[in-house]
């Protein structure tokens, strides 16, 4: 089992591109990531799911 709390930003960033189709680890991982966030962008939750994916991705790649 891999310990989230202990990666970086960056390890979590890749974490969540290489798990992308494992439904419980990218959720696990995406909300640890956003628990770090100083201030959490809410999304509304009829976004489209192309819409989430785009800004997920955007934000994976970002840095």
């Amino acid at each position: 089992m891999t310990d989230l709390t202990q990666m970086t930003v960056t390890e979590l960033k890749h974490y969540l591109s290489e798990n992308r189709s494992d439904d419980d680890k990218f959720s696990e991982a995406l909300a640890e990531l956003l628990k770090r966030a100083p201030n959490p962008v809410i999304y509304s939750k009829d976004m489209p799911l192309e819409e989430q994916e785009r800004i997920f991705m955007e934000k994976i790649t970002k840095h």
